[in-house]
């Protein structure tokens, strides 16, 4: 039983087929937050290293656009599971490694995803500086943050270091660390929070993992006023930046 659990586990089409029927982090993020990534991301990326990859979400749309992909993670067993979920992709290599201490010669990528990370790291101004030194001049920068308020968890050492940043915060970051922000949006806003605490309370009560359904509400955001989605209200929980290497 063990065995096949693992071999399901591993099975890139099984855990595509669990999206379409399980709600999670990754539903949640889908309707807003992943079709703004994915129009960053548009183009010929050259040299991509997604670092902390996490499940590998976005591993195959980067292996189509790029010469080659970098899926970087600290977590060596997760890792493992994506690179046997992506087999066969032939310009895809994997990296067990710290934000901090990137495998990487200077100047070597030029592009970097780095989605849901930095407020994990507690020298989060190190793994800004580290990035900036792998990418080429010009080169592009694709980051998403939680927005405060949010949870932190100092005990856990993968935690969150910090609640978040506001687009001031992560603005002064980047721009000191020789960033320029070449776009922004908010995403995942009331609905999206009030699904988040549906599939929450469902895995709560019921034990179980929550029904896909219990996502759709997210979709609701694409209701409220393009005009306050672009400003940050209708309580964002997300912010995604665009960003070059000057």
């Amino acid at each position: 039983m063990k065995h096949w659990r693992k071999r399901l586990g591993e099975s890139y089409w099984v855990w595509r087929l669990y999206h379409v029927f399980v709600s999670d982090a990754v539903s949640i993020q889908r309707p807003t937050k992943f079709r703004t990534v994915y129009q960053y991301l548009s183009g010929n990326l050259g040299r991509v290293a997604d670092i902390g990859c996490g499940p590998g979400v976005f591993l195959r749309y980067l292996a189509d656009r790029a010469t080659s992909v970098f899926a970087a993670d600290i977590d060596e067993a997760a890792l493992r599971r994506v690179k046997a979920r992506h087999r066969g992709i032939k310009n895809l290599q994997y990296v067990v490694t710290l934000v901090g201490q990137l495998p990487f010669e200077e100047g070597k990528l030029d592009t970097v995803v780095f989605l849901e990370v930095l407020e994990h790291l507690s020298d989060d101004l190190g793994g800004i500086r580290e990035i900036h030194r792998v990418l080429v001049p010009g080169g592009k920068l694709v980051l998403s943050v939680p927005i405060p308020p949010g949870e932190t968890n100092e005990d856990d050492p993968w935690g969150h270091k910090r609640e978040g940043y506001t687009l001031e915060e992560l603005q002064a970051l980047l721009e000191n660390q020789g960033f320029e922000i070449q776009d922004h949006r908010f995403a995942q806003f009331r609905f999206s929070r009030i699904a988040e605490k549906l599939i929450r309370n469902w895995r709560r009560w019921l034990k179980l993992p929550a029904p896909i359904f219990l996502s759709w509400v997210c979709y609701l955001d694409y209701l409220l006023s393009p005009e306050a989605r672009k400003k940050g209200s209708c309580l964002p929980a997300c912010l995604v930046i665009m960003a070059k290497k000057t």
